[in-house]
């Protein structure tokens, strides 16, 4: 009898753990979490144009957020239930692994120390990093930035790509492409790499500037999501959403309105 009553507790007790661990993975499954909210919170740039920055009138708008806005459209029905958040490149992995947001969408190229720490969808754009100088800069390839004062944006794969090819150079670092285009205005810094991307943002809006023609890496850009199991579904529904929007050209529309 004691043995019965021993085994009936046993039972009691995994049965409970079972519910419990079942319950908890259902709380912690990023998609099943955003379809109860229906919302997602996504990360992108305010500060990066064309792929994420703030307008005239205080809307965050660019390239990046019409993708959040398409991802949000197919998975969740409504492009509406959508909550951005402001993210920077030394911030957007610390507030995704943190739980602030559910994905970052902020021009963020994969890399292996990135892939470490996050999932990446698949690819939705391809940039490559460029040379940005004044007209009439005698700088026309990588080799010439030895020697000078080269800008980079901290936490982007620009530093790398300096420190390998033109190892000479003197390196400045910036937290924002405006802080960067400031040091090349004051000439502080004779040039800027960064991703020809970003670069076009800068040079639309500033006169006085060029864009050298080589593209010395390719980036490819890539919605981040947390590394855990808990994104196995929203990884799918994502990958799924990708794939749809190119099928349809959502994409190559999107690109055609924010990138020159």
């Amino acid at each position: 009898m004691k043995n019965l009553i021993l085994i009936i507790f046993c039972a009691i007790i995994s049965f409970s753990l079972f519910c419990a661990c079942s319950l908890n993975q259902k709380k912690e499954n990023s998609l099943s979490h955003a379809i109860l909210m229906n919302k997602f919170t996504i990360g992108v740039k305010c500060d990066s144009k064309p792929f994420g920055f703030v307008d005239d009138e205080g809307n965050i708008q660019g390239f990046d957020v019409d993708i959040a806005k398409g991802i949000t459209e197919q998975i969740l029905g409504d492009e509406n239930s959508l909550e951005l958040v402001c993210v920077t490149p030394q911030s957007r992995i610390t507030d995704l692994n943190a739980k602030k947001v559910d994905m970052i969408i902020a021009a963020m190229s994969i890399t292996d120390t990135r892939a470490s720490v996050v999932r990446f969808s698949s690819p939705y754009y391809v940039a490559g990093q460029a040379i940005m100088v004044k007209n009439g800069s005698k700088i026309a390839a990588l080799n010439d930035l030895n020697g000078k004062n080269v800008g980079f944006i901290l936490g982007t794969t620009g530093e790398k790509t300096i420190r390998n090819l033109a190892p000479a150079a003197n390196l400045r670092a910036a937290k924002t492409y405006p802080d960067i285009y400031e040091l090349l205005k004051k000439d502080e810094i004779d040039a800027i790499l960064a991703d020809d991307s970003m670069l076009y943002g800068i040079l639309s809006d500033n006169k006085g500037l060029k864009i050298l023609p080589k593209r010395y890496t390719r980036e490819y850009y890539a919605i981040a999501m947390r590394q855990w199991g808990e994104s196995d579904e929203l990884y799918e529904s994502v990958n799924k959403a990708l794939g749809i929007m190119q099928q349809k050209g959502i994409l190559n529309k999107i690109k055609s309105k924010w990138i020159p």
